[in-house]
């Protein structure tokens, strides 16, 4: 059997910082994923580590990468934030653009619009199939890639595993998304209440596949993160790291098996 590690990461908004914290702990321990699929938020996560940034380099392109602000909102055209304006500040970590530039293979998925289904991505252009695998709508517009447009990967499968199924012996997974039960006070937005609706049809399907996994991370405490809290990336990445360390004999225990 070989011994490729795969590494698989959920969508979450800004939660998904906490797979930076498990990612810091893996590599302390000399574990290195050697392929990477993921969605939304873990789609980033994956392709900073497959281009070879280390986490404190993640945590300065989430800093540096504005989630909401008044420059970058849509124009004639649907969400409130225009996707292709976050184009310029991803060209700044992935300065070629192309998945073979990568050190190591990746997968994200986004969701196509056009015909309902989900594609797969993992060669040719970077950036817009990334910006497309985090649009989580109604907050940002679709992208346009290849005559489709695309949303959100989450919006169908929020923690893709079946990239790595085929070729890897052992499969890492990091899910950021729990349905812990919340108060009413904390559906007091429309967002709030479309992105809570959106997560507990769809999680059931994502836990399903926790099975297939060696090692699934859910860190606790995560939901004191909000999805869109953009101060909340130092407390994610906290939460993440911590969890991880706690954790680290399993994690170890999973991947000698």
């Amino acid at each position: 059997m070989n011994n490729e590690i795969g590494l698989v990461l959920s969508g979450g908004g800004v939660r998904g910082i906490a797979h930076v914290g498990f990612l810091q702990v893996l590599l302390e321990n000399n574990i290195k994923p050697t392929k990477v699929s993921g969605t939304s938020a873990g789609a980033l996560v994956c392709a900073l580590y497959a281009a070879g940034y280390n986490t404190q380099e993640m945590l300065s392109f989430f800093k540096e990468t504005p989630l909401l602000k008044l420059s970058l909102y849509a124009l004639n055209k649907p969400g409130i934030m225009d996707s292709e304006k976050y184009i310029e500040f991803f060209k700044r970590y992935f300065s070629e653009d192309t998945f073979e530039s990568l050190n190591i293979p990746l997968t994200v998925t986004a969701t196509n619009l056009l015909n309902g289904r989900l594609d797969y991505f993992s060669k040719g252009q970077l950036i817009k199939p990334l910006i497309a695998s985090c649009a989580l709508p109604p907050v940002f517009s679709p992208i346009e890639v290849n005559g489709n447009l695309y949303s959100d990967g989450g919006v169908l499968n929020n923690f893709p595993i079946e990239p790595l199924k085929e070729s890897c012996s052992k499969i890492l997974g990091s899910f950021v998304n729990p349905i812990e039960e919340i108060a009413k006070t904390e559906i007091n937005s429309s967002l709030k209440l479309m992105y809570r609706v959106y997560h507990i049809g769809l999680d059931a399907s994502n836990i399903k596949k926790f099975s297939e996994c060696n090692y699934v991370f859910s860190p606790k405490n995560i939901d004191e993160v909000g999805v869109l809290d953009a101060d909340g990336i130092d407390k994610a990445y906290k939460i993440g790291y911590e969890n991880a360390q706690n954790e680290i004999e399993r994690i170890l225990k999973s991947v000698k098996n």
